[in-house]
C-alpha cells in the first residue's frame, strides 16, 4: 500500500478522534495568540488612551470580552498550557489603572 493511502489504514473513528484533538489544541493556541495580539495593539501603542480613544464607546465591550477571555483561559487552560496562561497573567498584571464612563469610554488613570 503506498504512503499516499495511509489514512485508508486508519479507522473513521480514529481519524476523527485525532481530528477532534488537533482542532481542539489549535482552538486554545489561537484564542491565546488572538488575545496577546489585541492585548499589544492597545498597551504597545505609543499612546495607548489615543487607541482608547478611537475604539470609544465600544472600549468598554472590549475591556469586559478581554476579561471574560481571561477568566476562560485560566478556568480552561490552567494545568493544560499553564505557560501560556501564566504570559497572559503577566500582562494582565502591568494593566494601568483605568475608569469607564457611564457612555463607555476607557481611560487611563
Amino acid at each position: 500500500m503506498s504512503i499516499l493511502d495511509k489514512n485508508k489504514e486508519e479507522s473513521s473513528a480514529k481519524r476523527k478522534a485525532a481530528r477532534i484533538k488537533h482542532i481542539n489544541s489549535t482552538l486554545a493556541n489561537e484564542i491565546v495568540r488572538c488575545w496577546h495580539e489585541g492585548w499589544d495593539l492597545v498597551w504597545d501603542h505609543s499612546d495607548p488612551q489615543e487607541v482608547l480613544d478611537a475604539l470609544g464607546n465600544d472600549a468598554a465591550e472590549v475591556f469586559d470580552i478581554n476579561e471574560q477571555t481571561v477568566s476562560f483561559l485560566n478556568t480552561v487552560l490552567a494545568g493544560r498550557k499553564q505557560e501560556q496562561v501564566d504570559s497572559v497573567l503577566s500582562k494582565v498584571a502591568t494593566k494601568p489603572a483605568t475608569q469607564t464612563d457611564e457612555n463607555g469610554n476607557v481611560t487611563i488613570i
